[in-house]
């Protein structure tokens, strides 16, 4: 029969209950940790008087809700409508209806839980009649977030996703293609692309503006904002080189292809965005404040953010063959 709900809602039920505790700690551990933030930020309006703590929070809010919803969304979307569960009876319009329903009931958990959050620590705040203030401000931006990322996220999904991966270079340099493996440079940069443009990318720079000190200069904010986009684009850019080397190596196993060469070919995208984000962390610390020390330690942060993956490529292209 139809139904007024997807019944792709029943199946994630079930999927939730037999996973346990882990699948709920995954669902609301990123959420609370924005929230916590965001209070956070908040407190030093309420206990100190900094005014722009408030605008910080009310930022963090604004980009978080944003990057968690349209993922959720999306991912929700794709699953429901591409997956096995696409199959299924349902209505027309069932899958926005219930995806709409889904996230207005978590959106409301999320503005009960900072609500409730910021009173328990305003209690003894020496600006506690900023608390309006503060949870306004916070709810405000939460709702906008999300329903920004709801409308984007739910718009797409009515287009379909055939070509959410296909983007063309503004400035194509076929130079850095390797000639034995011309495609695999521009199979991880598409990858990367796609991961930037999916969102998820604003709470560290949310997080960077929480600590500016109170009246920045505004070179000094931009030098920060740079420094965080520089390194939050290295990590993913990583992450996404290292998944499609790993996808690469298992798409061309019965090719003779010598493991060097495949190696060489999956570490030129790496070492180009390393390079590149390089340059603007230098660009970025020379806004903020030129040191040593802080060079270094965009440096240190860069390398643990690229560590791993760069492990994953070596790993994958030592002629064994590994399954992602």
């Amino acid at each position: 029969m139809m139904a007024s709900r997807h019944p792709a809602v029943r199946a994630d039920w079930l999927v939730l209950r037999r996973t346990g505790s882990i699948a709920f700690v995954r669902i609301v551990g990123i959420p609370a940790l924005l929230l916590t933030g965001c209070v956070v930020a908040a407190c030093g309006d309420l206990y100190e008087g900094y005014g722009w703590c408030l605008a910080a929070s009310a930022l963090l809010a604004l980009g978080g809700s944003y990057a968690i919803a349209h993922q959720r969304l999306s991912d929700a979307t794709e699953r429901w409508r591409s997956g096995w569960c696409g199959a299924l009876p349902a209505t027309r319009g069932a899958t926005t209806s219930t995806l709409l329903l889904v996230a207005a009931t978590a959106l409301l958990v999320a503005l009960a839980f900072v609500t409730v959050l910021l009173f328990g620590v305003s209690v003894s705040a020496a600006h506690r009649a900023d608390l309006v203030y503060s949870v306004a401000a916070i709810d405000l931006a939460l709702v906008i977030g999300a329903a920004l990322a709801a409308a984007r996220a739910l718009r797409s999904g009515t287009q379909g996703t055939r070509a959410a991966g296909i983007r063309e270079p503004l400035l194509a340099l076929p130079w850095l293609n390797d000639p034995r493996l011309p495609h695999l440079l521009d199979w991880q940069r598409r990858t990367a692309l796609v991961r930037w443009r999916s969102g998820g990318n604003f709470i560290l720079v949310g997080l960077v503006l929480t600590g500016v000190p109170q009246g920045p200069v505004l070179h000094e904010v931009a030098g920060l904002v740079l420094l965080a986009l520089s390194l939050t684009w290295l990590a993913i850019a990583m992450r996404a080189c290292a998944d499609s080397a790993l996808d690469a190596t298992c798409l061309m196993a019965a090719m003779p292809f010598a493991p060097h060469q495949v190696r060489r070919a999956a570490l030129r995208y790496p070492a180009i965005g390393a390079s590149a984000t390089a340059v603007l962390a230098a660009v970025g610390v020379a806004l903020t404040h030129p040191s040593i020390a802080l060079w270094c330690g965009w440096i240190a942060c860069g390398a643990a953010a690229s560590a791993l993956p760069v492990w994953r490529v070596l790993n994958a292209t030592r002629g064994q063959r590994q399954a992602t």
